[in-house]
């Protein structure tokens, strides 16, 4: 995920500091996913640092000033220039799952080594787990009236478990 266009898009709709923009990226964009604040305002301070947005002080009277975040006109550019690109698919082949089962082929026989087939009932039991999280948190975010937008990332999150649990299924079926 683009933390830095994210908080672009967020700027769109005005001005905001950081806690609101964590607020609005967790509740929003990206449910199910806590964002650190370090992460929220290290991006910020990049964005700033590349005239894509600017802040103002704001004081309050019992907490210290704050900064208010607003995009700038290169950073509407910006925004608008990747939201009219094509995304990067993700073909990271680092997984650790596919290591762990590697690993436990080769040492196969070790005391102590799961088998491969035991990595992948680990691995299943797990993502059935994940699997009903996320379909508890769908129901959820429907019942509570949810945007259409949230639904979908939670329809996102529920078919990459299930291309992973079929993924698990044909592991067990070429390493048998």
């Amino acid at each position: 995920m683009s933390i830095k266009h994210a908080l672009m898009g967020l700027l769109v709709a005005g001005p905001q500091h950081g806690y609101e923009l964590k607020a609005s990226l967790e509740n929003e964009l990206v449910p199910l996913s806590p964002l650190n604040f370090g992460q929220v305002y290290s991006t910020l301070d990049r964005l700033e640092r590349d005239g894509l947005v600017t802040h103002q002080l704001v004081s309050q009277e019992e907490r210290p000033d704050k900064k208010v975040f607003s995009l700038t006109a290169n950073g509407r550019r910006e925004l608008r220039d990747w939201l009219g690109s094509a995304s990067a698919l993700s073909l990271d082949l680092r997984n650790e799952t596919f290591l762990k089962l590697i690993l436990a082929r080769s040492l196969q026989g070790q005391v102590g080594v799961p088998s491969p087939a035991g990595v992948v009932r680990v691995e299943r039991k797990a993502s059935f787990e994940r699997l009903h999280e996320v379909a508890q948190a769908r129901f959820r975010a429907q019942e509570q009236g949810a945007s259409p937008e949230v639904v979908l990332l939670l329809d996102l999150a529920s078919f990459r478990l299930e291309a992973f649990v079929k993924w698990l299924d044909r592991c067990e079926e070429v390493l048998r």
